[in-house]
């Protein structure tokens, strides 16, 4: 193999990482350089956001995302998706439709299920979160057993805005990790616990090759 056709087979075989945080995600500087960071693990990460507050709605922001996802795997790229708080839903969402060709998927301090214990203020001001939740409800229950294996699930302790049961995914990689709150806990996961599921993305890379 040439220098060239080895450096662009490194290039496409490296994980690349589409990484949807939740609500507020107007204001991710410190998000941003986390994922960024993750390039000393050999992971290429790349924030996408939803845009929450916006007036867009769900099914518009999907397609947005969704064709990211495509555009990096026309490239032939290794595509995984990691979504924290409300960015769960949507990379769950994402998972389950391009389930046979994505890596894997991380879900941290994640709110993927109850839908119906949305409270009122959310329902309005984010209209499209509610939705993302409703679909990531009925997504799950169409993956299979083997697509559950290739999600990891991580959650608090006690987060007292997303309780556990609402991110815990049966048939998944569960993960309570020892940590209080939900800020705390993704500023923590993606950083000092980048590590263990970055590692777990990049075994399911493995076994893709």
């Amino acid at each position: 193999m040439s220098a060239s056709c080895y450096a662009l087979h490194m290039a496409n075989t490296r994980l690349h990482v589409l990484y949807i945080p939740g609500l507020g995600d107007e204001k991710v500087r410190g998000q941003k350089f986390a994922v960024r960071m993750w390039r000393l693990r050999g992971v290429r990460g790349e924030v996408l956001a939803a845009h929450w507050a916006d007036d867009e709605a769900w099914d518009d922001k999907y397609a947005r995302l969704l064709a990211r996802v495509d555009e990096l795997m026309a490239e032939h790229k290794n595509v995984a998706v990691i979504g924290t708080s409300a960015g769960a839903s949507a990379v769950i969402n994402i998972y389950a439709a391009r389930k046979s060709q994505l890596v894997g998927c991380v879900v941290i301090a994640g709110k993927v299920n109850n839908a119906a214990a949305i409270g009122e203020r959310y329902r309005r001001k984010h209209p499209a979160f509610v939705q993302s939740v409703e679909t990531c409800e009925k997504a799950l229950q169409d993956l299979s057993d083997s697509d559950r294996k290739r999600i990891m699930s991580r959650y608090a302790v006690f987060d007292g805005l997303i309780p556990r049961r609402d991110s815990y995914i049966a048939g998944a990689q569960n993960r309570m990790v020892p940590s209080v709150g939900h800020a705390f806990t993704i500023a923590t996961q993606i950083t000092i616990g980048a590590p263990l599921f970055l590692h777990f993305l990049k075994v399911l890379a493995r076994k893709r090759r």
